[in-house]
């Protein structure tokens, strides 16, 4: 049988290498035509891949399937050429899944997921549980698939690019965070981009489906499912099994009886979406056997994620956060939205998604008293902020002179917040690595 991995970033590379090592036949593909050869001249890619350099049926015609890497969108030819050769197409996490021994559990939702993901791993590895987080949390699942044992566990990060070839994908359990415009530039509108995000639910058969209860979009698909529970940062309605918060402690709620679960008194997560990002973990730890005593431990001792409403410190007196990973609009409503009481100085910016920043603007709270727009997409902002939000708005070629920007006009216990609401490739690789750039210049400049 022959493979042909097509996409060689960190998820090509991983299923091409654990391919080779099963002694499959393996060729590889991608756009850049020199990326093959150079990564396998550097090691990285086994020596015993074939490299193809155009997607033709001349090369198609001997594959029997194609990996596809997350980031990869095949066109009309393509698919045209796999279905007269009747090549299987499966993604890269669908195709790792399928050698995975472990209980999987899969999260999915437009934020939150990588916060919720680190959590349950924490929680399972404080349960004394082997744990692997994989997916779309930057660790591709064909790179450790082969080092899984059956009681261990699997926390996997699910894109909507990651399920729209997904076939075969059977998690034991799937949470939904939440629902809001994204990956526009991918998708024709947001039906699709949500219909895409959807496949998850059809994909955990008989198990556990968890859904967040406060976001209306994500309850309803609770309907007609009997394999489903919720979660909520208020009290649930009658007749709602799930999670639920009350006078700061949560309680499972199951056939009309309620349990208390554990106090949040301890919690050191920031902002009442981190208090959904706790519900969602939990509900998959008590599902995975985790017992609550050990789950409320883990919380305690949990800090965020980095690049997400990170402090980072002070310069003059103003308060610096780095919230890189906010790379769509709902994000940066959701950071500017804890600090109810400070004023704030906006930094917004970077590669465009496709999204309507008239939608943001109109949201900011009156305490955000300066935007700064910066990037390819800071004169669009620039020019919505200054028709829409009648306040100090400055415009910046790039992220350093933003930071420039902000330095000179903040105040002492001001928070200059970086929440993009944009993708970071106009300036750099990924979001980390703007938020590592971030929180380079605060600490230059940190006199506090």
């Amino acid at each position: 049988m022959t493979y042909l991995i097509i996409g060689l970033g960190q998820s090509g590379i991983a299923a091409a290498n654990f391919l080779v090592k099963s002694g499959e036949n393996v060729l590889v593909y991608d756009k850049d035509k020199h990326k093959a050869s150079e990564l396998i001249k550097g090691g990285l890619i086994s020596k015993n891949c074939g490299i193809i350099t155009k997607l033709c049926a001349k090369t198609l015609c001997i594959v029997h399937c194609i990996v596809l890497s997350p980031g990869v969108k095949l066109n009309k030819k393509v698919l045209h050429l796999a279905r007269e050769f009747k090549i299987n197409i499966i993604g890269e996490l669908a195709f790792a899944a399928s050698y995975c021994p472990a209980p999987i559990y899969a999260i999915t939702g437009t934020n939150g997921k990588t916060t919720v993901c680190k959590l349950l791993g924490a929680i399972f590895s404080a349960a004394k549980y082997n744990t692997h987080l994989v997916g779309n949390i930057g660790n591709a699942f064909s790179g450790v698939v082969d080092s899984i044992a059956p009681n261990d566990k699997v926390v996997c990060e699910v894109s909507s690019f990651q399920l729209e070839y997904s076939a075969g994908f059977t998690p034991t359990a799937v949470a939904f965070t939440n629902i809001a415009p994204d990956h526009l530039d991918r998708y024709r509108n947001f039906q699709e981009y949500f219909d895409t995000k959807k496949i998850l639910l059809e994909r955990v058969g008989s198990g556990k489906i968890f859904l967040n209860f406060d976001d209306v979009l994500i309850r309803d698909l609770g309907k007609d499912r009997q394999n489903c529970e919720y979660y909520s940062t208020a009290e649930l309605p009658a007749g709602y099994d799930g999670l639920f918060v009350r006078d700061n402690k949560i309680f499972r709620r199951v056939d009309s009886e309620e349990h208390f679960v554990l106090d949040l008194s301890k919690n050191k997560l920031v902002g009442k979406h981190n208090i959904s990002n706790i519900l969602c973990a939990t509900c998959l730890a008590l599902y995975g056997g985790v017992l609550p005593e050990i789950i409320a431990k883990a919380i305690k001792n949990f800090r965020a994620p980095h690049h997400r409403i990170e402090f980072v410190g002070k310069v003059n007196g103003a308060y610096y956060f780095d919230d890189s990973k906010a790379t769509n609009i709902n994000s940066t409503i959701t950071a500017v939205s804890c600090f109810p009481d400070k004023r704030i100085i906006l930094l917004l910016g970077g590669s465009d998604k496709g999204e309507n920043y008239n939608n943001l603007i109109k949201q900011l709270p009156e305490n955000v008293t300066q935007i700064i727009a910066f990037g390819e997409t800071g004169r669009k902002i620039a020019k919505i902020a200054r028709k829409a939000f009648c306040r100090n708005i400055f415009l910046c070629k790039n992220l350093y002179t933003a930071f420039l920007c902000a330095r000179a006009h903040a105040h002492v216990d001001d928070v200059v917040l970086l929440s993009p609401a944009c993708a970071s490739f106009d300036e750099f690789a990924n979001y980390r690595e703007r938020g590592e750039y971030f929180c380079s210049l605060v600490k230059q400049n940190d006199k506090d």
